[in-house]
């Protein structure tokens, strides 16, 4: 990997808000030259060990961001993740989220438009197709 970009004062980007096992999360995905750039993650509820282990996931995925890994090479590494609970993990929702955004960079279509197909999808029982 590359050396670690520095982060800028400011960088715009997405937050989009996940359900997962844990509740509801929220996981904002910013952007630098059109490129996923930080992954910031938080919880519907403050606190807790859930809080603690996803601070360090972002911290470890931005930093991976920042020195030459590709957002898809992240969006394959958290998807998949199972837990007691079943599939629909905080790490599954997380790649959900950068892929999501990935999605919109990459084919300029609405964010939200982006969700609302994949929810359908998703509550109608249809293959959502990965990026």
């Amino acid at each position: 990997m590359s050396p670690k970009t520095p982060r800028p004062a400011a960088a715009p980007g997405y937050t989009i808000q996940r359900r997962s096992h844990c509740g509801k999360i929220f996981v904002t995905v910013t952007t630098m030259e059109g490129k996923p750039f930080e992954v910031f993650i938080r919880f519907g509820k403050a606190g807790g060990c859930g809080s603690a282990m996803a601070d360090g996931i972002a911290r470890l995925v931005s930093y991976g961001l920042r020195s030459g890994l590709e957002a898809h090479d992240a969006v394959k590494a958290l998807a998949g993740i199972s837990c007691h609970q079943g599939p629909k993990t905080c790490l599954n929702e997380v790649a959900s989220a950068i892929r999501l955004v990935l999605r919109h960079l990459e084919t300029g279509a609405d964010l939200n438009g982006i969700i609302e197909d994949e929810e359908f999808a998703e509550a109608n029982g249809l293959e959502v197709v990965p990026t």
